[in-house]
C-alpha cells in the first residue's frame, strides 16, 4: 500500500507541475496509536486549507484498515482542510453491495453513507468498481475511472500486434462480462466468444454449460473486472483448452487473488499449474507477495499513471471522460 501511495504521489506531482505550477504536492504523514484497550487514535500533519487526497485500497486485515480510514478522515476533518478527495483503487466491501438474501448486511452501501453523512466526504473516485451502480450510493455520485483501457492497450501491444487478428479471440466468462466489456473485441479488431454458465447458489463456482464461438487453435483472452480465488477462471481455461484453444490468458483489473482455504503460496502454486498461460492484473491491490510465487506467470500493469492523471483532473476540475475511452 505504501509503495502504491508513493507512486501515485510522484505521478500526481509530475502532472500538476507540468500544467499547474502553482500547485505543490507534499507527502502527508499520519501516525496511528493503538492503546491497551485496542482503541485506535490517528493523528495527521497540518492540512489546514490544503487539498487532501486520501488513497485507500483493500488490504488485509480489511476491517481493521476500514476503521483506520474512518479515524484518518475524522482527524483530517478536525484539521480543517480546504477539500478532501477519497480515492479507492479497490473499494473494500464493494462486493457486499445489495440485499439479495434475507437478514444480511450490505456494507457496500453503508460505507458510502458513513463517509457522506458522518465524515462529510463529498468527492470520491472509484477505479473499476465491481458493479457500476455502487457509485450511486455516494452523494453526490462518486466519480469512476475504468481500468479496462489499460488491459486493452496491453493486449494490443503485447499480443494483437504479434498475431493475426483472426487467430485471437476475446472470451466473455459470463453474460455480465459480455455486457460490460462488449466494446473490447471490436476495439481490438478480433472476434468474441462466450462461456454460458449457471449459478445455482451464492458460491463462487458456477457450472459451465457451453462455449459459443470458435476458439480452436486460437489465442483466447478472458477479460473481467477482478480475479478472486481463481476457481472460475481455471474451469473456464480448462474447457477452452478442451475445445482446442492454443493459449488462454486471463486479464483482470483487480487481482484480489485470495482464498481462505489456502496460503498465498498454495494459491499461486495452483494458478501456476493451471491451464491458464498467463495472468495479467493491475496493482490496484498490493500484489508483490503473489508475484514472487508466480514463476513469471503473473504480469502487473501499474495503475499509478492512471490514478495520478485522474487525481490531477479532480483537483483542477477537469473532465474524466477522456480516461474512459478505449483507443483503437
Amino acid at each position: 500500500m505504501e509503495s502504491m501511495r508513493e507512486q501515485v504521489e510522484v505521478e500526481l506531482r509530475e502532472r500538476l507541475a507540468s500544467e499547474a505550477h502553482y500547485y505543490t504536492v507534499e507527502s502527508g504523514k499520519h501516525s496511528v496509536s493503538t492503546f491497551s484497550n485496542q482503541n485506535m487514535e490517528v493523528q495527521v500533519d497540518n492540512v489546514r486549507d490544503h487539498i487532501v487526497v486520501v488513497l485507500h485500497t483493500q488490504t488485509p486485515p480489511v476491517s481493521d484498515h476500514i476503521v483506520e480510514l474512518l479515524a484518518l478522515l475524522d482527524a483530517i476533518n478536525n484539521a480543517h482542510p480546504r477539500q478532501t478527495f477519497v480515492v479507492f483503487p479497490y473499494m473494500p466491501y464493494s462486493r457486499s453491495d445489495r440485499k439479495n438474501r434475507p437478514r444480511i448486511s450490505v456494507m457496500g452501501q453503508r460505507l458510502p453513507e458513513i463517509l457522506n453523512k458522518v465524515l462529510n466526504v463529498r468527492r470520491v473516485l472509484l477505479l473499476e468498481p465491481h458493479d457500476p451502480h455502487i457509485k450511486q450510493y455516494f452523494v453526490p455520485t462518486a466519480d469512476e475511472v475504468p481500468g479496462l483501457p489499460m488491459l486493452v492497450e496491453y493486449l494490443r501491444k503485447e499480443y494483437i500486434s504479434n498475431h493475426k487478428p483472426e487467430d485471437c479471440v476475446v472470451v466473455f466468462a459470463d453474460s455480465s462480462a459480455a455486457k460490460r466489456f462488449e466494446e473490447v473485441p471490436s476495439s481490438l479488431g478480433i472476434e468474441p466468444a462466450y462461456i454460458y454458465k449457471s449459478r445455482v447458489d451464492h458460491s463462487e463456482s458456477p457450472t459451465v454449460k457451453v462455449v459459443m464461438g470458435n476458439v480452436k487453435g486460437k489465442h483466447c483472452f478472458l477479460v473481467d473486472d477482478e480475479i478472486l480465488t481463481g476457481n472460475t477462471v481455471l474451469k473456464d481455461a480448462a474447457i477452452l483448452k478442451r475445445e482446442g484453444a492454443a493459449t488462454v490468458r486471463m486479464l483482470a483489473v483487480h487481482g484480489v487473488l485470495s482464498d481462505q482455504k489456502l496460503t498465498t503460496k498454495e494459491l499461486m502454486d495452483k494458478l501456476v499449474d493451471s491451464p491458464v498461460d498467463e495472468f495479467v492484473v493491475t496493482d490496484s491491490i498490493p500484489i508483490m507477495d503473489k508475484v514472487e510465487h508466480s514463476q513469471g506467470k503473473l504480469k502487473i500493469i501499474p495503475i499509478a499513471p492512471l490514478l495520478g492523471e485522474a487525481c490531477k483532473r479532480l483537483i483542477l476540475g477537469e473532465s474524466l471522460s477522456e480516461l474512459h475511452r478505449i483507443g483503437e
